[in-house]
């Protein structure tokens, strides 16, 4: 009886029944109504005609539009149910609307010009961002670039050890195990000894990773805890808005962001997918304000708690080469800063542009920047996972194989394992480490983070690494590519249609 009351109180199990339950009511709903069938699909039929416009009049990328439109049209009472709950824009209302934009004002790092040091290529790139995301480009900064996931964890607890003043942490998972069960001791103990330890985690991205109500226990030792957007059994279209943010702040003196959570298999304590090929930055000076804003910012709009913060801005300049720029986007705004900002870097290379990325679901507008540059002569490549964790999304970035290919992009497939590293080097000037995948959910849907770099040292690091990386890599050629049978070139191009919605 326990195992039983336990199955049936679990938040997936809940959650997916009082789904089910919906979705039954509406279907008794057109059993009972069946006598009125010919009138209530013609009514459907005219309802989702005239949602398909609404959605095409839309300020949406184009390839989003078409993916709802076509399930709409085709099934007008499943697909309008699935646009109901996943497909609208999920704005903030008005009250937080007003209180983000009150934030935001009192946090924002005001400037009338880009620094003078800064590459033309770079101004107008640290511009664009700035524009987009309001977070600016800053010098006296240092950057520490980690290629595995194992140097990561080590230095984070280092810097966790030290804390003195406060521990800001906000992560897409947080897995039990190993890993997990060391932070948490030093974060408990932290926090007895009066430092202000926060946490957010992402209700989605710990569905299966931690216990119903963990956030209590966290909260119980001390560990102010935010679990970010709840799962609900409800249409709504905000559950498919998560954070993907990875950020750690101590004391305003050192900051970490990368594609890393906070699980074993990041640090491959245990193989799920072979070896686990992961990146990440610690940055400190004075750029580590920008991700102090970025924590506080979102934590006063979830707490609903307005607090002073200028008391948390006390990076300390460290004479160093360059500029750093950490910023943070999302749905809210539409800002979609992370993407033009990469898009800007292919538009403007002038040599080479490499990129690392786990799923490769690119809109037109991206994809057409990739193949004019290597059409034009710039040495283009992408890294791809060999070892995927999500077949069919595996599936559809294959899919875009063959134009690129055909166009000059170089792509390789990393075999050791799983590639989950989000990053990218370009004419060994300007490089991004962050969290930032190259597919719809991570331009359109999620909340991401992450760093610019310009003229930094650890620029140097950044292209070492990705070189290092090809060297146990497979290129992948045209005829590989395209050389498919027609069972998989038949799924290709569905999967493709529904690309946006993955």
């Amino acid at each position: 009886m326990k195992k039983l009351f336990k199955l049936f109180t679990n938040k997936i199990v809940l959650t997916a029944l009082f789904f089910l339950i919906q979705v039954a009511m509406q279907v008794l709903l057109l059993l009972y109504l069946s006598s009125f069938s010919v009138w209530i699909y013609f009514g459907f039929s005219v309802l989702s005609v005239i949602v398909c416009l609404f959605i095409m009049g839309k300020d949406a990328n184009p390839g989003y539009k078409l993916a709802w439109v076509v399930p709409i049209l085709i099934v007008p009472l499943f697909g309008g149910m699935l646009y109901i709950s996943f497909g609208r824009s999920a704005r903030l209302r008005r009250k937080d609307r007003k209180y983000l934009e009150t934030i935001e004002n009192e946090t924002a790092m005001k400037i009338t010009e880009m620094p003078t040091a800064l590459s033309p290529t770079a101004a107008r790139l640290a511009t664009l961002l700035y524009n987009a995301t309001g977070y600016a480009p800053v010098g006296d900064s240092e950057v520490e670039y980690y290629p595995i996931g194992e140097h990561f964890f080590e230095a984070l607890k280092e810097a966790l050890l030290g804390a003195t003043r406060f521990i800001f942490m906000e992560y897409f998972i947080v897995g039990r195990g190993k890993c997990w069960d060391e932070l948490v001791e030093i974060l408990r103990v932290k926090a007895a000894e009066g430092v202000d330890v926060r946490l957010i985690y992402d209700d989605i991205g710990c569905l299966f990773t931690l216990p119903y109500r963990y956030h209590k226990k966290l909260q119980a030792m001390g560990i102010k805890t935010h679990v970010f957007n709840k799962l609900k059994p409800t249409f709504n279209a905000r559950m498919n808005n998560r954070t993907h943010r990875k950020i750690t702040v101590v004391d305003g003196k050192v900051a970490f962001t990368g594609g890393l959570n906070l699980a074993d298999e990041y640090m491959n304590v245990v193989d799920r997918f072979g070896y686990w090929k992961d990146t990440a930055v610690k940055i400190t000076g004075m750029g580590v304000d920008n991700f102090t804003r970025m924590f506080l910012r979102f934590w006063m709009l979830l707490e609903k708690e307005h607090e002073p913060i200028e008391p948390y801005l006390c990076a300390q300049p460290i004479p160093a080469q360059g500029f750093v720029q950490p910023i943070a986007a999302g749905p809210g705004k539409n800002e979609q800063g992370i993407e033009k900002g990469m898009m800007d870097m292919v538009n403007n290379a002038k040599s080479y542009i490499y990129i690392n990325t786990p799923y490769l679901i690119l809109d037109n507008e991206f994809l057409t920047s990739l193949c004019l540059a290597a059409e034009s002569g710039i040495d283009v490549r992408i890294t791809m996972p060999h070892v995927p964790d999500k077949k069919l999304v595996f599936i559809v970035s294959r899919s875009f194989y063959p134009i690129l290919l055909k166009a000059g992009v170089k792509i390789y497939e990393y075999l050791p394992g799983f590639l989950h590293a989000k990053s990218a080097v370009c004419d060994d000037s300007i490089a991004y480490v962050g969290t930032c995948n190259l597919d719809y959910r991570s331009f359109y849907l999620h909340y991401e983070c992450g760093a610019f770099l310009y003229d930094v040292p650890a620029i140097s690091d950044v292209k070492a690494d990705y070189l290092k990386t090809l060297e146990v890599c497979k290129a992948v050629t045209y005829e590989e590519a395209t050389d498919v049978t027609a069972a998989t070139k038949l799924a290709r191009s569905v999967l493709r249609l529904f690309a946006p919605l993955m």
